[in-house]
């Protein structure tokens, strides 16, 4: 039996092109692993390619807002509300912070806060409490169906007790959001994280969208 040459290198370059394929992704992987790890990241702006979508929220001065004009640049979001006894103050504490050390570097963010009890929040009582926590912050409340449409955009899961007295407490995800306009979300912060932390990552990842414009 003869030897098939052409059947031999079809094979040997189908080979070569798996190979190079492979190298390919190994390389892009690792690229984006040394990106994740440079910026302190929980992950990056691709594990998040579905959060988005359009929603109208009900701002501080009882305005209707879209998400257009409130993500109109760079933002961390945040989901909770007032009457809520340490987590929620918390959180916000650590984030104003963060973000206060980046305006010392001429870096601005926009803290948001938005309200997963529209019975108790109503704008007047988000107004004084965002004040309370940044000058800056803007607190969005809405109606359950305006708040389902964008709890639904985040992933953010929210519960209120059911038959509840006025003191009730309300369930809810505590995630923080670092949103890029036109973009969306870049990368999440969980509780553990301190405001160094998120600074350092929000900076480092505008400094590279900046790199690559």
């Amino acid at each position: 039996m003869s030897f098939n040459y052409t059947k031999f290198i079809v094979v040997i370059l189908s080979l070569i092109l798996c190979i190079s394929l492979i190298i390919f992704f190994v390389l892009n992987r690792e690229s984006s692993m040394n990106e994740l790890t440079e910026c302190n990241l929980n992950s990056n702006a691709s594990t998040f390619k579905d959060f988005h979508g359009d929603f109208s929220l009900v701002d501080e001065q009882g305005f209707n807002v879209s998400s257009n004009s409130i993500l109109d640049r760079p933002s961390l979001l945040y989901f909770g509300y007032t009457f809520c006894p340490d987590i929620c103050p918390f959180d916000l504490m650590r984030n104003s912070q963060a973000i206060e050390l980046l305006e010392q570097e001429n870096i601005k963010i926009r803290p948001i806060f938005i309200s997963v009890d529209p019975l108790r929040d109503t704008p007047a009582v988000l107004k004084d409490f965002t004040a309370f926590h940044h000058p800056n912050m803007i607190g969005l409340t809405g109606s359950e169906e305006q708040l389902d449409a964008v709890k639904k955009i985040y992933r953010v899961y929210s519960e209120i007790p059911k038959n509840s007295a006025q003191d009730y407490i309300v369930n809810h995800s505590t995630f923080s959001y670092f949103i890029l306009p036109e973009e969306g979300v870049q990368t999440y912060f969980t509780r553990k994280e301190n405001p160094k932390k998120l600074a350092e990552a929000m900076k480092c990842i505008i400094e590279k969208k900046m790199n690559k414009n």
